[in-house]
Order: structure tokens, then sequence, then C-alpha cells
């Protein structure tokens, strides 16, 4: 089984080792900064670095299923550092702290961003300890916590959510179907009474006063609904001569201009 890895998530608490403190993604809490301490004052940074991984499976229908992560792997590290050259973020402090994390597997990128968290809590710690010094060495903790997470069938998941996706903008696009011009249902449409043969004179002269088709057939069948359109009833007619009713067809053209018969193409506003 082969595993898709996402971004990994990269949380940092930099603190001193009786301090307590809120740990929220991409940040940390520290005493308030103050001022600088003496010169020959050292800074022990001990580093604990902690991976967690965790397994995703992508069922066919996109949904997912936890599928555990173990253990995670712990390492640890230290190193001293100037008090002055980190208060000044120099190339040497800046330097070692990136040897120490890229040491764990972190990438470059992410050891930056990293070292410049460390740099501004960090200063916000050891302001806080001007007239409270009672050591050349003051012990500095940094937690990283680099959760990983790696999809199992992930590419089947990005193919049915594209098509999940698809389907919707299909749908909203009335299945890529275009519909008959207002104009043209208006103008070529035309309204048909189904009669029997033998019409009267009575109705020829109606039909000729309201200039309304008749058909001479007995009865025909809508091929909308699949319902009989019953003699001496009205029903619509296209301008390709197939007859239904006329809220089907007119319903039928404002999604598709073909007849659903023939394919005739009524205009559309395009």
């Amino acid at each position: 089984m082969s595993f898709h890895t996402c971004p990994d998530l990269l949380y940092s608490l930099v603190s001193q080792p009786s301090a307590v403190h809120n740990v929220d993604e991409y940040s940390s809490q520290s005493q308030p900064y103050s001022s600088l301490l003496p010169h020959h004052v050292q800074v022990e940074f001990k580093i604990s670095y902690e991976h967690h991984r965790r397994f995703i499976n992508c069922l066919h229908d996109g949904s997912t299923t936890n599928l555990g992560g173990g253990p995670p792997s712990r390492q640890q590290s230290s190193c001293i550092l100037d008090l002055c050259g980190f208060m000044k973020e120099s190339n040497t402090s800046y330097a070692t702290l990136a040897d120490k994390l890229s040491s764990f597997g972190i990438q470059r990128k992410a050891v930056h961003g990293l070292i410049d968290r460390i740099f501004v809590h960090g200063h916000r710690i050891l302001g806080g300890q001007k007239g409270r010094r009672s050591s050349s060495v003051i012990p500095i903790h940094v937690i990283i916590t680099r959760v990983q997470t790696l999809w199992a069938n992930y590419e089947r998941y990005l193919m049915h959510r594209a098509l999940r996706e698809s389907m919707v903008e299909f749908e909203r696009r009335n299945y890529g179907m275009v519909p008959a011009s207002a104009s043209s249902l208006k103008n070529m449409l035309k309204r048909v009474r189904v009669a029997a043969a033998d019409i009267d004179a009575e109705e020829e002269s109606e039909r000729k006063r309201r200039r309304v088709k008749i058909s001479s057939s007995s009865s025909e069948n809508c091929s909308i609904c699949l319902e009989e359109v019953e003699a001496g009833s009205y029903g619509t007619s296209m301008p390709c001569s197939h007859m239904f009713h006329g809220g089907c067809i007119v319903k039928w053209l404002k999604q598709s201009h073909y007849c659903p018969v023939c394919r005739y193409e009524m205009p559309t506003t395009n």
C-alpha cells in the first residue's frame, strides 16, 4: 500500500524547565521582555523533538478512516550559545540552531521559521531574568512536535473528489443542455386542437377565427409524459410537426432546445 504525505504540522514550545505554558500551533507563551544580562552568561538549549505519524485511509466515496499511527519517535539534543550572540541573533547562533534542528530531519524551510520563534520567545524569557540570575548558564527548553499525515489511496480520493465536483458543476450547468430561446417558444410553437377527422363547418370557422390548427387524428400520445392528448383537447406542435402537451413541451424546451422525438433544433439565445 502506497502513502501520500501531506504538509507537516510543526508545534513549538520555548520555555524554562520549571515554567508552565499554554501551547498553540506555531505559538508559545513566555515571560515579559526587559533588558540584556551580562556578557559572560551562556544559554543552554535542550531541544526535544517528537515525530508523530497518523495514517488515513481514503475510501471510494471520499470518506476517510483513521488507521492509527503507533508511538511517536523521540530525539533530544543540546547546545550552548553565548548570551550576547543569541540576543543579537548572530550568524553563529543561527547556524548552530539550524544544524541542530536539521539533524532531526526537519526541512530547511521549516527550520528558519522555528529558529525565528526560538529567538523571539527566548528573548522574552531571558529578558525577564534581570536581577534574578543565580548561574552563569541559563537553561531553556525547546519542544518541537511534528505531526505527519500519510494518506493511503490518496490518488483514488482525489479522483472521486474531482468526479463529485465535476458532477455538481455539470448539474449546475443543466447537464450540458442548452435551452431554446424565449422568442422561439413564443413564435414557433403552435397551439393545436386534436379532433376527429370529420371536422364540421362550425369548427372550421372557429379555427379560422382563432387561427388554431386542428389535427385530423383522433388522438395522439405526448412523448414527454407518455399520456394521451385526447381528441377535442389542445396540444402544442413544434415546427417539425410533433405534438405534445403544451406544459410538457414548454418545460422541456426551457431545458433543451431539441425536439424529444426527432432532435429538431429550436433557436437558442447563443
